[in-house]
């Protein structure tokens, strides 16, 4: 991880007005209906300070209609009434596209976090990803739902300064002054308003990722005594957070106070200007009620101007996290016109349908590659070879590379040498060829969700005929099921905390073997079962037609059953054979197995002499 983009370094700048334009241009009757919408809720005063002008106008008998006040207060009336069903309508439109434009955005990030070719690794914790994936997004839906606005704006802006120019230019001059203070000022606090944004942020997703890493990690806290020392430093986290706020929300609220002030020093200086007109005979009550009713939205709306400036400023450090966040993503990723069903029925899961291609005859591995740029560590020059119901066993000392080599072969970190034969043809992504029907992985820390024991194991797909059952069977989990409270639909906790060590590495298992993949992956399976409940596991997979497995692995029952051993030492091949013919002529072989009492943590389940390979079912 520590190889990755720091917080520190500066994410490059996005074109965010190209990415504004895909985003209004995903549902674009969605936004043109918004427009029209809020263009008739904000339009609409126009015409209700007509009726409010007309109104006094016809009181002194100068009605350019020639029409009673009443007539005027009912066209008063009606415009309201409209007003608020535009409201209204505007308001159901406006839900419906924030909503879609933020879940496209979540799906995208995540579609290419999971899908996309290589390695995404998060540049942060996954904290931090977190409060990049809700607070950022929703300041793009913010910023979307500002531009809506904006047209029902300019709509009044231009209508009503056409009428009050048409009445009195020099009055309607002296409104227009704060528009162009809002833009000088806002050029002016653009810089410094990006940078405290971004600096917010950057605080708040460190607080956020801090959170999630004591959470996970409560155990090691409390063996290490460290209560005092972790929650003083999430002390420090908060207040840096704290003066990034402070910084943030000032610079915002500085430059809308100010906006606000130009705004009222105009207005005062129009109702000055005004009653001197109305001295003069050139200003009547009715124009001074006209332009009393369009001083307070004008005031709002070049006051909305600032907010939609400061807004931008805002969106642009949002599209530049959110682009850091989706490492290597192609251009336009973020914004990529994909579909999302909020009110659509959810598309059925794909069935894992095999194709000829799929069935595996052999695996081989040459001169795999991959080293940690941070640390120097990995694989390097790496040759393997699996043939269809073979068992292969990688093992090791600690540190050794092993679950390094299954994490490059799978895809997981991206390979820097090496090719890699799906029955003699290249694959191009690993990542995306490693998976069912193909293959399955079980990594040596089973990830578990917070849901049911069932929906661990089906992880989506539809519940067949016993399928389930028998893939539990292989697992060794039939005797647990009737341990559980509600067997199948026991609820495992977070990152199933609920079950033992063992149970969550057969549960895994059981995720596996229920998808029935031509591969099996295994990163020490059964590193956390008893020595009977890992016989019984062995047997079971041994019965399984044609099952191709790749172990890393150190247990000697294993080891015995391996078709073949490669021995890692430093990143590189120390040895490969059987154990027989290691235990003769390797002696990184020989230290592992005759260290294995100490390291396994468990008395040793054979003899030291009994080096006899385990039959396996063909």
């Amino acid at each position: 991880m520590e190889s990755l983009t720091m917080h520190t370094e500066v994410a490059p700048r996005v074109p965010w007005l190209r990415y504004t334009w895909r985003l209004i241009t995903y549902r674009p009757w969605l936004f043109v209906a918004n427009l029209l919408a809020w263009g008739a809720f904000h339009g609409i005063p126009v015409l209700t300070g007509l009726a409010v002008r007309e109104i006094f106008d016809a009181l002194e008998g100068a009605s350019r209609w020639g029409w009673s006040p009443w007539a005027f207060v009912v066209a008063l009336f009606v415009a309201e009434m409209s007003r608020l069903g535009a409201f209204r309508l505007g308001f159901g439109i406006f839900i419906d596209q924030w909503y879609i434009l933020e879940s496209l955005v979540r799906r995208n990030v995540m579609d290419h976090l999971i899908n996309a070719a290589g390695a995404r690794l998060l540049p942060d914790s996954s904290g931090a990803a977190v409060t990049t994936l809700r607070d950022d997004i929703h300041d793009v839906g913010d910023w979307v739902e500002g531009l809506t606005d904006l047209g029902g704006l300019v709509v009044f802006v231009s209508a009503s300064l056409a009428v009050m120019f048409s009445i009195n230019w020099l009055i309607t001059v002296v409104i227009l002054l704060p528009v162009l203070g809002s833009a000088v000022l806002g050029i002016t606090m653009a810089q410094r308003i990006r940078k405290y944004r971004r600096a917010n942020r950057a605080a708040t997703s460190r607080v956020t990722g801090f959170i999630g890493e004591v959470f996970g990690a409560a155990q090691a806290v409390k063996v290490a005594c460290a209560e005092e020392n972790t929650i003083g430093y999430f002390r420090k986290l908060n207040d840096t957070r704290r003066k990034a706020a402070v910084q943030d929300t000032l610079a915002s609220e500085l430059f809308n106070s100010a906006t606000h002030l130009l705004i009222e020093l105009s207005i005062t200086v129009v109702l000055l200007l005004g009653a001197q007109s109305m001295r003069a005979g050139d200003f009547s009550v009715g124009d001074f009620s006209l332009f009393v009713s369009y001083i307070w939205p004008l005031g709002f709306y070049m006051r909305y101007v600032g907010n939609i400036m400061a807004r931008q400023k805002r969106v642009s450090v949002s599209f530049d996290r959110l682009t850091k966040l989706m490492v290597d993503a192609p251009e336009n990723q973020l914004v990529a016109h994909e579909p999302v069903y909020l009110k659509e029925p959810l598309p059925t899961l794909p069935q894992l349908r095999r194709v000829p291609a799929d069935r595996l005859q052999s695996l081989a591995v040459l001169g795999l590659t991959y080293v940690h740029p941070s640390t120097g560590r990995g694989i390097h020059e790496i040759d393997l070879s699996l043939e269809r119901g073979e068992l292969v066993v990688v093992t090791g000392r600690i540190g050794a590379g092993k679950t390094t080599l299954l994490r490059t072969l799978l895809g997981l970190v991206p390979a820097q040498e090496g090719i890699i034969l799906w029955n003699g043809k290249p694959i191009g992504d690993p990542a995306t060829w490693f998976r069912p029907p193909r293959a399955a992985y079980t990594p040596q820390v089973p990830r578990l969700f917070s849901e049911t024991l069932r929906e661990n194991v089906l992880a989506g797909l539809p519940e067949i005929d016993g399928k389930l059952e028998l893939a539990l069977d292989r697992a060794v989990m039939d005797y647990d099921l009737h341990e559980l409270d509600r067997g199948l639909d026991t609820q495992v906790g977070p990152r199933g905390v609920k079950l033992s060590g063992g149970q969550m590495q057969r549960t895994a298992a059981a995720r596996m073997f229920v998808r029935e993949p031509e591969l099996y992956v295994f990163d020490d399976l059964s590193s956390a079962l008893d020595v009977e409940t890992e016989a019984k596991l062995w047997q079971r997979i041994d019965r399984l037609a044609g099952a191709t497995c790749l172990v890393v692995s150190h247990r000697r029952s294993v080891l015995r059953r391996a078709d073949r051993i490669i021995v890692l030492k430093d990143g590189r091949v120390a040895a490969r054979g059987r154990l027989s013919e290691l235990l003769h002529t390797s002696a990184e072989m020989q230290a592992l197995w005759h260290g294995q009492d100490e390291g396994d943590g468990h008395v040793s389940d054979v003899a030291l002499s009994d080096t006899a390979p385990v039959a396996r079912t063909a």
